[in-house]
């Protein structure tokens, strides 16, 4: 398990700026990823010896675990390791050692990964392990159901070559599948399942990995009947994706790994989808009802784990002073006021986003359903524009390389913007932007003595910078 180096010229900064990079440019971000989470393995190893003690001696079994199960598979334990929501589990695990996280209550985050790492090549180990919803998440592999037991139970995992066995404490004992076989579904037994049928899925449907949700946004359990939707909905995006948007296909076939489906909340009709900076290739999302809606989402945010990564190897925002506060501002898609980083990941999804609907609109047939592509091409596509310019405004936010990618990122927009328009869908798009300001205005004045660290608003050229 060896860290590699990579770094990113200016050529290859310029195309990604630009929204695009290529296929191959992914692959590259993805293994920078990964071993940035060696090197966040090592430094958890260092840190806890500057403990001592039982943290030392729990973090170097664990750290032993997953070295002998790289011997044992390397690449099995490699994908384990790259698996999208093992990044929040390692980062946990390092703010716990370095203090400025929460203090660890039972096993750190980590064992689960080197639980999962164990049983998938099958070694002779025991692991602590807490009980979370539904029971024990093994991450990369599936998760074994325990409705009995109570989150933040101790449990104990043993392996073996034959299959491990989970030992709950109250004398019930889970036989899990060999390793040859986890991808089977059995009793209490729920693993990862493709996106699409058969071997050959290109992502996975991550329903059992709570990692990065709320309580009420817990990823569950989908039906064979929901399965089939998902299936369905997302074959018919890729297939979308592949015929229309060759460049987004092949970045997405790169990089995607994961759907982990959210609940539509209660009452509500809304659908949602996000990621985070850790875990690269992993989306969270509510089912979309049509699949160009959903190679949309994809395109969105397979833009954000790529800057994500970005930013991980080269510095775009600058240290901010600690003597000021951090500046916030208006984002035509939010309804709150946005920090520099927001509102630099929103700019760059919503380029390829407007992209994405410009180049829709020439394939759709239906009059109704062009001028929605019309109208999402213009709101985006002046939305990004707009927050493009903020951001070049403030002269201490970007760092040299930072206002050279957002430049780029400008060209690339000023270069949609030349593509033409119905004036109708150009007014529609004007008036839902109107919209949203005026109700965003009204929304942060009633909030503004909660929140008082935001600087004063002051209009310039019809915007509100803040």
């Amino acid at each position: 398990m060896t860290p590699s180096a990579y770094r990113l010229d200016s050529r290859l900064l310029a195309a990604l700026a630009r929204g695009g990079g290529g296929a191959e440019t992914v692959r590259m971000l993805r293994e920078s990823e990964y071993s940035r989470r060696l090197l966040l393995l090592r430094a958890m190893l260092d840190r806890a010896g500057e403990h001592g003690g039982d943290t030392w001696r729990g973090m170097n079994r664990l750290f032993g675990v997953l070295t002998d199960a790289w011997r044992t598979a390397p690449d099995v334990t490699r994908r384990i390791l790259g698996h999208p929501s093992v990044g929040p589990r390692l980062v946990t695990t390092w703010r716990t050692l370095d203090g400025s996280g929460p203090a660890a209550v039972g096993p750190l985050p980590l064992a689960s990964v080197a639980a999962s790492a164990a049983t998938a090549t099958g070694l002779d180990v025991s692991i602590g392990l807490t009980a979370v919803p539904p029971g024990v998440v093994l991450p990369g592999l599936g998760a074994v159901r325990l409705p009995e037991a109570a989150p933040g139970a101790a449990l104990l995992l043993r392996g073996s070559r034959t299959g491990g066995v989970l030992e709950t404490g109250t004398g019930l004992l889970v036989h899990l599948p060999p390793a040859t076989v986890l991808g089977a579904e059995r009793a209490g037994w729920w693993p990862l399942r493709g996106a699409t049928p058969g071997p050959e899925a290109s992502f996975l449907v991550d329903d059992v990995d709570q990692v990065v949700a709320t309580d009420a946004e817990r990823p569950y359990r989908l039906s064979e009947d929901e399965l089939r939707l998902w299936r369905s909905t997302a074959a018919g995006a890729m297939r979308l994706l592949r015929a229309r948007h060759t460049d987004y296909a092949a970045e997405l076939d790169a990089g995607l790994r994961t759907l982990t489906p959210l609940p539509l909340a209660e009452g509500s009709s809304a659908r949602r989808s996000g990621s985070t900076a850790e875990m690269f290739g992993g989306v969270t999302l509510s089912r979309p009802l049509h699949a160009r809606d959903l190679a949309e989402t994809l395109v969105h945010e397979m833009q954000h784990s790529k800057l994500a990564a970005v930013m991980h190897l080269v510095d775009l925002l600058a240290e901010p002073s600690p003597a000021e506060p951090r500046a916030r501002y208006y984002a035509p898609w939010r309804d709150d006021p946005r920090p520099l980083y927001g509102l630099l990941h929103g700019t760059y999804a919503f380029l390829s986003v407007a992209r994405f609907w410009s180049r829709e609109a020439a394939f759709v047939s239906d009059p109704a359903e062009r001028h929605r592509a019309y109208v999402r091409c213009a709101r985006w596509r002046e939305a990004a524009s707009e927050t493009k310019e903020a951001m070049l405004a403030d002269r201490s936010g970007l760092t040299g390389t930072g206002r050279r990618f957002v430049a780029a990122m400008g060209n690339a927009l000023a270069e949609l913007r030349t593509v033409p328009l119905p004036e109708s869908a150009v007014r529609e798009a004007r008036r839902q932007a109107d919209l949203h300001r005026a109700r965003w205005s009204e929304r942060n004045r009633a909030g503004r003595t909660e929140n008082q660290a935001l600087p004063s608003v002051t209009p310039r050229a019809g915007r509100t910078e803040n």
